[in-house]
């Protein structure tokens, strides 16, 4: 399918979201943005809406070539593990490695659970956040739903489908809103499937009704500007509300059907999103993703033991992990960047190769046969 490089833009946006969360200190104002939330939704969001598309696509695909939809099933989790896994485990054994010299404190239950994709329970269920690895809850909460959105997606009957992504919505804005626990009520599966939903319902909004992605931007851009009202006023009144992540879901859907819709068009936004670095940026995010919170603790024993005591000791302390963001994101990104580059990318490169041949090759059977 035909890369939309506006995306990319969005990761990167996201994933600063998250970072600026976790390493600087939360004053009132980033607490009541819940940047961080906000950025682990958008790529709910975003996976919800790649993902979807992609089956969606195969799917049309593989019926009208008679294709086995059991062995598309096995492609796809074919190169979602060769997208995920490697720097995943690379993530967690250089973390085990560390763990002595940066008292991360990590247990064997915690290692369990990151090896097994479980850490949002394992989070949830004791209670605590766990050091180097807080972060890899999102990830467990994404690699659940590869795991089980994909049969929805392939296997259930075309008139079914609309229903499913609907219920699905449903049932995440449900459960939040039925959660009593606010700091660890999120975490569970279901609470995140409105964002998933979401950018599942656009992907099928875009593949079988494109004539209505226009007016479904309409819509969105008038639920954004109402949800953006309504998470002021609640700031404002100290109110927490249920519903943020949905909030969030509706935004991040807004923002990509904007892109659908304006893609060859000089909005603000699309200058915006078409910037090159931040296209950059995002390509090599989920290695930021990955390793930020292991990096942090690594440089923050040199930088406020260090550069900061010894050599700017006349800095402002407020001022000091802003500092800290500006110059250690760039070292984050090459580290990324390299990853990327010597780790992932040279992966990817199987993803197609192994795909695309058994499937173009079952089209050509299917069709010699038919003539």
């Amino acid at each position: 399918m035909n890369y939309i490089k506006q995306l990319d833009s969005i990761r990167a946006i996201a994933v600063f979201f998250v970072i600026i969360w976790h390493w600087v200190p939360r004053n009132s104002v980033i607490e009541n943005l819940h940047l961080g939330p906000f950025g682990v939704n958008i790529f709910f969001v975003l996976s919800g809406f790649l993902i979807t598309r992609i089956l969606l696509f195969n799917r049309s695909r593989a019926e009208a070539s008679a294709s086995s939809k059991t062995k598309l099933l096995k492609n796809f989790y074919t190169r979602r593990m060769l997208r995920i896994f490697p720097v995943y485990y690379l993530t967690i054994i250089l973390s085990v490695i560390f763990n002595q010299s940066l008292s991360l404190g990590i247990t064997k239950n915690e290692i369990l659970a990151n090896v097994t994709y479980t850490s949002n329970f394992f989070i949830y269920l004791t209670k605590s956040w766990p050091y180097s690895s807080l972060h890899f809850w999102s990830l467990a909460v994404e690699e659940q739903f590869y795991l089980t959105w994909p049969l929805l997606i392939l296997f259930c009957s075309r008139k079914y489908l609309l229903p499913v992504i609907l219920i699905s919505i449903a049932a995440g804005l449900g459960s939040q809103l039925l959660a009593t626990d606010f700091e660890f009520g999120n975490l569970p599966t279901i609470t995140c499937l409105d964002c998933f939903g979401m950018g599942g319902l656009l992907a099928f909004v875009t593949l079988y009704c494109p004539n209505y992605l226009k007016r479904a931007y309409r819509g969105l851009a008038l639920l954004t500007i109402v949800g953006m009202v309504v998470l002021l006023v609640s700031w404002q009144l100290s109110i927490y509300l249920g519903c943020t992540r949905f909030i969030h879901s509706i935004i991040s859907c807004c923002i990509i059907s904007h892109i659908l819709v304006y893609r060859n068009q000089k909005t603000l936004l699309m200058t915006m999103l078409n910037n090159r670095f931040l296209i950059k940026i995002g390509k090599v995010s989920y290695g930021i993703y990955l390793y930020h919170m292991l990096y942090v603790y690594i440089a923050n024993n040199l930088w406020y033991q260090y550069v900061f005591d010894y050599y700017l000791p006349f800095i402002n302390k407020q001022y000091e992990p802003w500092i800290f963001l500006l110059i250690n994101f760039w070292m984050l990104y090459f580290i990324a960047w390299l990853s990327w580059r010597y780790i992932e990318k040279p992966l990817l490169r199987l993803k197609p190769k192994y795909q695309f041949k058994i499937l173009q090759r079952e089209i050509r059977v299917t069709l010699s046969e038919a003539s």
